[in-house]
């Protein structure tokens, strides 16, 4: 259940139940022909972020997660969330950020979408460079790729930008 002020967000049984058996305990038994995807739109207000920490929690126990790596995955969500509402659609709240959590198998997939320009990602600097270390941004996606396996980019026709992140499952 997803609620206002100091409710908290609640998986159904069922789903609760289908999910652990895609995670990774239960994935040599179940079918995977149809995995576990769950989405959640928003405005891009910053206020809703603590939805998505708390959406991102529950998926990683639900998948038994170890409590490390559910940080890792609710702080990757975080900075590339943070990054969709502030430089993928300039804090404008009628432009939306997608999230999505698809479970699979072997691994769980979180992708941001936003509604902006998009940036060059190959153009990122290096923070840990000496002439970037008293700045005081440009670490997000630094910050992303040391918390997930992999991080991918993909500009969307028509605008807009979907990060892509992916953390291996042990089997």
């Amino acid at each position: 259940m997803v609620g206002g002020h100091g409710n908290t967000w609640r998986s159904h049984p069922r789903e609760e139940e289908r999910l652990r058996r895609l995670g990774p305990a239960g994935c040599r038994t179940a079918g995977m022909k149809n995995p576990g995807i769950i989405e959640i739109s928003m405005t891009s207000r910053v206020e809703y972020l603590s939805l998505l920490h708390a959406a991102c929690d529950e998926i990683c126990r639900i998948l038994e997660l170890d409590e490390d790596t559910s940080m890792n995955m609710s702080l990757a969500l975080h900075e590339a969330a943070i990054n969709a509402m502030k430089h993928g659609n300039g804090f404008d709240e009628s432009k939306v950020v997608t999230v999505s959590f698809e479970v699979r198998p072997d691994r769980l997939i979180v992708k941001v979408k936003d509604e902006g320009e998009g940036f060059d990602w190959a153009q990122v600097k290096d923070p840990r460079a000496p002439e970037n270390i008293g700045r005081t941004n440009g670490r997000g996606i630094f910050l992303m790729r040391s918390f997930v396996d992999s991080v991918d980019y993909e500009r969307v026709p028509g605008g807009g930008l979907v990060v892509s992140m992916v953390k291996n499952l042990e089997g």
